[in-house]
């Protein structure tokens, strides 16, 4: 209230929405989080449940490649699951890297997102079928990081 006793006009504020930095695959190291990632499918992978006669829940692991390399996603979700499919293109937000037994596995939670990429939205698409082997080679995945305590 101002001092002549009237409400003050709402000021209305213009958000500008930022574009999100992608990363290449190569750039990634264990424990990173907010990766944005565009990349293709190489490879789909069901996991079996640790414990089949209580889990119900299904697993994928999907081997995925940009330019510079690959890395395995981990799809957890059913809405995961009917996404990434084998040649599709992905633009993949706000995932994060997980250590398991040693080697890093990309993941997505519920603050993240997995779409189908577009051309439409301005950006390159993940690699060129020229480009696939030397990405396959270079999995970040197949890397065994060893923890170091003081």
């Amino acid at each position: 209230i101002t001092m002549d006793g009237k409400q003050p006009e709402p000021v209305e504020k213009e958000t500008k929405l930022l574009k999100p930095k992608f990363t290449q695959i190569t750039e990634l190291n264990p424990e990173d989080r907010g990766v944005n990632l565009i990349v293709k499918v190489v490879d789909v992978t069901a996991v079996p449940p640790a414990r089949p006669e209580t889990s119900k829940s299904k697993i994928a692991e999907a081997t995925i490649a940009d330019k510079t390399g690959s890395l395995i996603l981990t799809c957890r979700t059913e809405e995961q699951l009917e996404t990434v499919k084998k040649g599709t293109d992905l633009i993949i937000r706000n995932a994060f890297i997980r250590m398991y037994k040693g080697f890093m596995r990309l993941n997505v939670d519920k603050w993240g997102l997995i779409e189908v990429y577009d051309e439409k939205w301005g950006y390159d698409p993940a690699l060129l079928e020229n480009e696939l082997n030397t990405a396959k080679e270079n999995n970040k995945s197949n890397i065994e990081y060893e923890e170091i305590t003081n």
